[in-house]
């Protein structure tokens, strides 16, 4: 728990540069969209030369962007990206947060919701599975967790909808990693598996990125028929060869993901299996 601060004494998490930073940014208002050095200094209290370093540090990350014509300052593309996040998250987790209660109570997995944040996943909702009668596996990570695409069945779900260049283009930033003896590193191997991804509507993993998991992931879509997020279940990967066991967990990742699909607006169908059906990528461009 965060203790209270103490009149006089100065708090030891502060960051004086970031406040100043964050001062700048709260300096722009609906009233006030685009903003001189001189205004900026007059509504921070900073002195000229900090502001001038402090805009050009937030203009190279694209929380601020100039504009040539008046060489004034707005608030940049990336604080846009980077609250859409924000709410696409908060709205999934609402939506989701019915379903993955009644599948907690009845699959005894470990749930993992996820979002697409450019060439990684975010995981937004998290619960530990307790394995049904079989020793579960721990599975690393809290919500916040950022992976590459390249991870996964979550991964796997998020690439089978991009199109060929920017998939080969991920995977050029982001090699193939060994994160257990059954992981797959040969990149054809792993490019085969999209197009079976597309078809059946979901990923399968099993001991790939956590050794003694089996993991099964599916997409979630908005009302426009785009990805809104990903939904994975992990069970004992001694389940491996239960095909009864497997056809159940499946049926119900796909029912909990139509369920939370038809809370985000989705009415195209009783499943997510539609969201490769038109060629359109986990950003709803073609």
């Amino acid at each position: 728990m965060l203790m209270p601060a103490i009149p006089g004494r100065a708090d030891p998490y502060q960051v004086k540069v970031l406040d100043k930073a964050i001062d700048i940014l709260d300096a722009f208002t609906v009233h006030r969209a685009d903003l001189s050095i001189p205004q900026i200094v007059e509504a921070t209290g900073l002195n000229r030369s900090t502001a001038i370093r402090l805009v050009a540090n937030l203009e190279r990350r694209g929380l601020l962007q100039r504009v040539p014509a008046t060489r004034r300052y707005r608030l940049g593309r990336r604080l846009f990206e980077m609250g859409s996040i924000v709410y696409s998250s908060l709205s999934l987790v609402e939506a989701a947060a019915g379903p993955l209660s009644a599948l907690e109570r009845r699959s005894g997995a470990t749930i993992v919701l996820a979002v697409r944040s450019g060439d990684y996943s975010v995981t937004v909702d998290r619960r530990q599975g307790v394995g049904n009668g079989s020793t579960m596996v721990p599975v690393p990570g809290e919500v916040g967790t950022v992976r590459p695409l390249t991870y996964g069945p979550i991964g796997q779900v998020l690439m089978a909808a991009l199109d060929p260049e920017t998939v080969e283009n991920i995977l050029d930033r982001y090699p193939l990693e060994q994160y257990t003896p059954y992981s797959i590193l040969d990149r054809d191997r792993f490019l085969e598996r999209l197009p079976l991804v597309r078809t059946q509507g979901y990923a399968l993993d099993v001991n790939e990125v956590v050794e003694g998991l089996m993991g099964v992931a599916a997409p979630i879509l908005d009302f426009t028929g785009n990805i809104a997020g990903v939904l994975s279940l992990g069970f004992p990967s001694t389940r491996e060869n239960d095909r009864d066991f497997l056809d159940d967990a499946v049926r119900d990742l796909k029912r909990a993901v139509a369920e939370i699909s038809a809370n985000m607006g989705y009415t195209g169908g009783a499943d997510a299996d539609g969201a490769y059906a038109d060629g359109t990528d986990a950003d709803g461009t073609e």
